[in-house]
């Protein structure tokens, strides 16, 4: 799956992990909503749990795929839930007020938000960062 791989387990019956590394964006979109929908759609799936704390980014494309995956699953009377958010992704997910909605959790509104800078925001391996003179 380009920059994003899914490893699908999972411990307890019912409930199926989709563990996800790597990016989320437009080159993955597609594969990795057909993941999402095909466990969905799994005999005995009742609960989805996505784990997104290996993934480093993840764009609107990516919201998209979390918020379509959830949509289908509640329409199948599975459950959907988004785990391990952290640095970009729980911003972007805080940011556009759908933290609560995937992973249950509260913004904390009162925490200020740090001003984001270049070094937030990783370079690929194989691209030398830009920097201003």
């Amino acid at each position: 799956m380009g920059a994003a791989d899914v490893d699908l387990h999972g411990d307890d019956p019912g409930e199926a992990l989709v563990a996800v590394s790597g990016e989320i964006d437009l080159t993955v979109r597609d594969e990795l909503l057909d993941s999402l929908s095909a466990t969905i759609g799994e005999p005995g799936v009742r609960k989805v749990v996505v784990d997104l704390s290996q993934v480093a980014f993840m764009d609107s494309t990516g919201l998209h795929v979390l918020l379509t995956a959830r949509e289908r699953a509640h329409g199948s009377g599975v459950g959907f839930r988004v785990v391990g958010a952290t640095g970009l992704v729980r911003r972007v997910l805080a940011v556009t007020g759908v933290l609560e909605l995937l992973t249950g959790e509260v913004p904390d509104l009162d925490e200020p938000v740090a001003p984001w800078t270049p070094a937030d925001d990783p370079s690929p391996p194989d691209l030398p960062r830009a920097t201003a003179r």
